[in-house]
């Protein structure tokens, strides 16, 4: 066994094995463009963090996941956690939820504010919907058909997650450890900003104005995890900030947050620069931990770069990603659209490409001794 929480074997066990009652599993799925977290606590019980889908089949990839592990989403699924309202971070989240009737969601509380839902009221009327609006409605819709009858349509809505907030627990069974889930932030810094960049976003006289995400994600929920004495931190697109009251710098300093150290890291906003806080490797993860990325490979830049990869390699040297952080060559075409396609760009690549699959086991009993899977294209750093 290696010490100091790091990864001990590669070997792979067949990607549609389930795990054991008693061990835990962290799957973090990204095709280049999206992720989601699946978590076994044991027991059967299983979480999903954030949503993507199969580019073919359109089906959530934690859906189409665990049933090809031989199980149901409506028996299975305790927990919905969307971490953010990103389009890579909530598409087929509606699909997911009504797979699993039986399932708690629960979404940052910042978007139970006025401003937010006449944001997204207009955006309806818009000519540009906002991202994730559809999803969203879809979700409320799901809820309400759910709800209890005689429960008032304003009461009607997800958890709202703010920080230190216990969002699930079970208790110890047999030789099942107890889990707990909760939520790290957002700060009720985080969450005043967050309602106030909502209200900046709603029209005024003159132009239509597009609307656009809220940029940094302040009011991301990121995700402490207790397995028996394993630990999981899964850090969304959190970002770092000078603002002491927000971003992980509130997380760091609360005195009210679970204790312990993670041994399995889901690094926030895609490796990026600015969401990364050095006192995170040293008061919240073990030394070397089991650190995980997905790449965002949209746009001029893709992430992460390659100074974010030297700079994580720095941090530990058991470092994960679900796909090609530069994107994959593109498909051939006809020799002439080739050759123009030469002539007019530079450079090109696929922005989307296979769901790259990292998988971690863990016993809770060896939280040191940790299994890494890789499909998919999924690689090491």
């Amino acid at each position: 066994m290696k010490p100091n929480g790091s990864a001990s074997s590669l070997a792979k066990r067949a990607r549609h094995e389930p795990p054991a009652p008693d061990e835990a599993e962290v799957s973090l799925f990204g095709p280049g463009i999206g992720e989601s977290a699946v978590v076994h606590l044991g027991g059967g019980d299983w979480i999903v963090i954030d949503s993507c889908v199969e580019t073919g089949t359109r089906e959530p990839v934690a859906v189409k996941y665990l049933a090809n592990l031989g199980l149901h989403s409506e028996h299975s699924l305790r927990l919905i956690i969307v971490s953010h309202w990103h389009d890579d971070h909530i598409r087929g989240i509606s699909s997911v939820l009504q797979a699993a009737p039986h399932a708690v969601i629960a979404c940052s509380a910042a978007l139970n504010s006025d401003e937010f839902f006449q944001l997204t009221a207009f955006s309806r009327r818009a000519m540009t919907e906002w991202p994730g609006t559809a999803e969203f409605e879809a979700v409320l819709a799901i809820l309400e058909q759910r709800a209890p009858a005689g429960v008032r349509p304003a009461a009607i809505g997800p958890t709202w997650a703010v920080a230190n907030q216990r969002l699930w627990q079970r208790s110890a069974t047999g030789s099942i450890p107890s889990a707990e889930v909760y939520a790290l932030s957002p700060s009720a810094a985080a969450l005043t900003l967050a309602i106030n960049g909502f209200a900046d976003m709603l029209p005024v006289a003159g132009p239509a104005r597009k609307l656009v995400a809220l940029t940094p994600n302040q009011a991301a929920v990121a995700v402490w995890i207790v397995f028996g004495s394993f630990n999981i931190l899964l850090g969304s697109d959190l970002e770092a900030s000078t603002n002491p009251l927000i971003g992980w710098h509130a997380i760091i300093t609360s005195q009210a947050r679970p204790t312990g150290l993670a041994h399995v890291f889901k690094v926030p906003h895609h490796g990026s620069d600015d969401a990364d806080e050095p006192a995170v490797w040293t008061t919240m993860l073990v030394p070397n931990p089991c650190a995980v990325l997905t790449p965002f490979i949209k746009g001029p830049s893709p992430l992460p770069r390659p100074t974010d990869i030297s700079r994580l390699k720095a941090r530990t040297n058991e470092l994960y990603c679900t796909a090609a952080p530069k994107g994959w060559a593109p498909p051939r075409r006809d020799p002439a659209v080739e050759r123009t396609l030469r002539e007019t760009v530079r450079a090109r690549r696929a922005i989307s490409g296979p769901m790259g699959h990292v998988r971690i086991r863990a016993q809770h009993s060896a939280p040191n001794s940790l299994q890494v899977d890789l499909f998919n294209g999924a690689h090491r750093l």
